[in-house]
């Protein structure tokens, strides 16, 4: 999407107006893959709003270079270890995670959207226009499916007056 439409604000609640929402808050591949250079920070769990995870990684990296100036060479190497198994786990699932998020933002965005149509809003028909399941059904060039056909026997059923229908 071209960056001026992305700066375009169209106001209201519209599709054009949530796609560009959402265009703005999707995560890339290539910049997570890229903050992945970045692990010892935690940069690539940060980008991706796993924020407590991500605090993970600046401890095990301080705790790795404090073992390491002190002399504690196994809690270095351990925390070096552990480290590496982070990424090896990072790199493994990062596609999914991406796919998670983008799938929450992308569910946030289109179910934050407006309040709808307003009350008594009919779409687009003429005014005075007879929309029953009847008109339907007889206009329709198809064979009316099972569901049309009950709603047009409620429909009849209803417009009898009460002498006539049926005893139930």
């Amino acid at each position: 999407m071209n960056s001026k439409w992305r700066e375009l604000d169209l106001g209201g609640g519209g599709l054009q107006a949530a796609n560009l929402r959402l265009a703005r808050t999707l995560r890339r591949r290539p910049v997570a893959y890229g903050l992945m250079l970045g692990f010892p920070l935690g940069l690539h769990r940060w980008y991706l709003g796993e924020h407590r995870s991500a605090l993970l990684f600046p401890v095990l990296t301080a705790a790795a270079i404090a073992g390491g100036l002190t002399g504690m060479t196994a809690a270095a190497v351990a925390a070096l270890l552990a480290l590496a198994a982070l990424l090896g786990y990072d790199l493994y699932t990062m596609e999914r995670r991406i796919a998670a998020y983008n799938k929450r933002q992308r569910m946030a965005v289109y179910l934050s959207q407006g309040a709808g149509a307003p009350a008594g809003y009919r779409g687009r028909f003429a005014a005075g226009a007879d929309t029953t399941a009847a008109t339907r059904v007889r206009t329709a060039s198809r064979v009316p499916s099972l569901a049309e056909q009950e709603a047009l026997l409620r429909e009849i059923t209803a417009r009898k007056p009460p002498a006539a229908r049926p005893p139930q």
